[in-house]
């Protein structure tokens, strides 16, 4: 699973072993829950399958 970190690009997060390399972190599913968990200021969130698309035109 991917996540994103645009406030912090080079965040390490000791605890779950994670290293944003240029904003991104490509985690495992135990730690993509851990990474859920942290708070919003960090500005960590998940990279959704279909962020940004349209399923079904308007």
């Amino acid at each position: 699973m991917k996540f994103t970190c645009e406030q912090h690009p080079g965040l390490i997060v000791h605890d779950l072993g994670v290293t944003f390399v240029d904003g991104e972190a490509e985690v495992d599913v135990k730690t993509a829950a851990a990474l859920r968990t942290l708070p919003a200021e960090l500005g960590v969130r998940e990279v959704g399958k279909s962020e940004g698309r349209r399923t079904q035109p308007e």
